[in-house]
């Protein structure tokens, strides 16, 4: 279960997608990232509006250069899950000592923007994906 949940986020076409807007919210107990995105298909030209939703998230990290990403249309450069990461033993080592396993069973995500746009990294247990066919970035309801 662990590798499917990193490759199936590693096999995202994330390159020349778009960063539309993000949030944190408080579902169920639990706090989720969402990234309202504009993820590229097959086709280039081809872009299918959706929210990736982070769940049980424990970290949220932004460094947006907000002018930049205007200048760069949204556009993302890349995006990665790692099971380990340097951050998450950092997080581990500094923040969470006193609890050895509080990382367990969790995931480091990183989103890319073409630079100079920044990058979006979350810690968390997992990721969805929900079509979107609003521009306010809630998802269908099916």
């Amino acid at each position: 279960m662990t590798e499917q949940i990193a490759e199936s986020f590693n096999r995202i076409f994330w390159h020349d997608s778009k960063l539309r807007s993000l949030r944190t919210r408080r579902h169920k107990d639990l706090d989720e990232v969402l990234l309202h995105v504009e993820l590229r298909g097959v086709s280039e030209e081809e872009l299918t509006p959706m929210t990736v939703v982070f769940e049980d998230a424990v970290f949220f990290f932004c460094d947006i250069d907000l002018q930049g990403k205007r200048e760069c249309s949204d556009d993302i450069s890349g995006g990665t899950c790692e099971v380990k990461s340097d951050l998450m033993t950092k997080l581990q080592n500094e923040r969470l000592k006193y609890s050895p396993d509080a990382l367990a069973g969790y995931f480091h995500f990183s989103v890319y923007l073409i630079h100079p746009g920044g990058t979006v990294e979350v810690i968390a247990s997992s990721f969805r994906l929900e079509k979107r066919t609003n521009p306010e970035g809630r998802p269908t309801v099916t």
